[in-house]
């Protein structure tokens, strides 16, 4: 693969992003709520037994949680706030990098037909591994460099509003390392490759927004599982999950080069 091919691709898809103001703001909604507003009412509110029954699935997932996971001499405020914003919030933040992609990644292929601009590139000399991984890349940076900005947010509101209320320092654990720097690229990556699958056979950005909601299940499926007990998004888990999620990516995007046909969307567009 061309790597001056597939940047040329990125870069021009992610100042079309970047010029859409319509596309970027809400992009800032998901981030705002995952990374100020939950960790701060956690923090602020976690003495209060308002919190654990207001928060759907955290009153069960602190009742679930294993014998020795949290340290011993916390109180119950304590408790509440180092469970929460350790282990609850974990598979959650999650959610931020698959919204982000799905505003953007899901109008690759679909914006290039509403601007009329997709023939000419599909009739350029790009193979289709180097049109996919470019397509993908334009919404990974963005994915990642917002979720990254995300989790400094969040870093600074656990330890300002949370510290106190532990009474010491807990934030970020390995877990969170591991899940901000290796498993929110793979799982971006995952979910924007079908999210341009997925783009390429959509006729409006709408629709394939629509579809592109489904890539948030298995992350969904994450949050249930801890909140009843299953299992607990620890650093052995999270690094499981990026194994995989990795192994996956690599298929998937084989799969989806694959299986791209220019030839259709030319004939779509004629």
């Amino acid at each position: 693969m061309n790597g001056r091919r597939i940047l040329t691709i990125a870069r021009k898809d992610l100042s079309e992003v970047l010029r859409n103001k319509q596309a970027i703001a809400p992009l800032l909604v998901v981030p705002i709520l995952f990374a100020a507003v939950f960790p701060a009412a956690i923090a602020l509110l976690g003495r209060s037994p308002v919190l654990t029954a207001s928060v759907n699935g955290l009153d069960a997932f602190l009742d679930n949680l294993p014998a020795g996971v949290l340290p011993p001499d916390l109180n119950t405020g304590g408790i509440v706030v180092y469970a929460a914003l350790t282990y609850f919030m974990a598979p959650m933040f999650l959610m931020i990098p698959i919204m982000v992609a799905s505003v953007i990644g899901s109008s690759s292929f679909v914006g290039e037909k509403e601007r009329r601009t997709l023939e000419g590139l599909l009739y350029t000399p790009v193979t289709n591994r180097e049109l996919v991984l470019g397509k993908v890349l334009a919404s990974l940076v963005p994915a990642v460099v917002v979720t990254w900005g995300s989790f400094v947010i969040y870093t600074i509101i656990a330890n300002v509003l949370g510290n106190p209320v532990v009474g010491r320092a807990f934030f970020p654990n390995v877990t969170w390392l591991i899940v901000v720097f290796l498993l929110v690229p793979a799982i971006a990556f995952l979910a924007i490759t079908l999210i341009v699958a997925v783009s390429g056979r959509s006729t409006t950005v709408q629709g394939a927004q629509g579809i592109s909601v489904l890539v948030l299940l298995p992350v969904l499926a994450l949050v249930i599982g801890q909140a009843t007990g299953l299992m607990l998004f620890d650093a052995p888990v999270a690094l499981i999950a990026v194994v995989v999620i990795a192994a996956i990516d690599v298929a998937v995007f084989l799969a989806v080069a694959k299986t791209f046909q220019r030839e259709r969307l030319v004939t779509k567009l004629t």
